[in-house]
């Protein structure tokens, strides 16, 4: 088990969210528009609780943004002030986390797959196997950039990824036998 540093902390859990859940309360108006997209409202529910927990507040009142930098419509990358956060999703999985300081970001994707899947990722990462694509993604949200910047620009290791001059360092928790998961980080 591959443990992460007191400053970033990191809840998960499996998609299967009732859309009827009274816990929906927590939600900003804007993010009530998406109720029918189940993963996003379930991410966002396990952003505010975890947010909620470190800066000792309601999950409601926790103060989230998500303006998109391009647009300025509200599907961009989490902010909450006093906190970095960062959330990823996949069929198999929710993953938040969240950095008391630095800039953070994560990656969630489903072990196994198909031969046309790996090489989708080796087209667009540029290099091999689910492992590397997390820890290139993980490093780009972290960088906030996201996939503005091509992925093949990241040059990874086992343990850091460099985008530009920023270097970020790498940590693959194991949340279940069936996910590879990669929290990027840089002070």
């Amino acid at each position: 088990m591959t443990y992460l540093p007191d400053f970033i902390r990191i809840r998960w859990q499996r998609p299967s969210l009732d859309p009827t859940t009274p816990s929906l309360a927590v939600l900003s108006p804007e993010e009530l528009t998406r109720v029918g997209d189940r993963g996003f409202i379930q991410a966002r529910m396990l952003l505010r609780e975890l947010a909620g927990e470190l800066l000792c507040l309601d999950p409601a009142a926790v103060p989230l943004s998500a303006t998109c930098p391009d647009c300025g419509g509200p599907h961009g990358q989490p902010r909450i002030p006093g906190l970095t956060v960062s959330l990823s999703r996949c069929a198999a999985a929710i993953v938040a986390v969240a950095a008391l300081e630095g800039s953070v970001g994560v990656d969630v994707e489903p072990l196994g797959g198909t031969a046309e899947r790996d090489a989708a990722i080796a087209d667009v990462a540029g290099g091999g196997g689910i492992r590397h694509w997390t820890s290139v993604e993980a490093a780009l949200k972290a960088d906030g950039q996201g996939l503005r910047v091509d992925p093949r620009g990241v040059n990874v290791t086992r343990v850091s990824a460099t985008v530009g001059d920023a270097r970020y360092e790498l940590w693959h928790p194991e949340l279940a036998g069936d996910l590879q998961t990669t929290v990027a980080w840089r002070a």
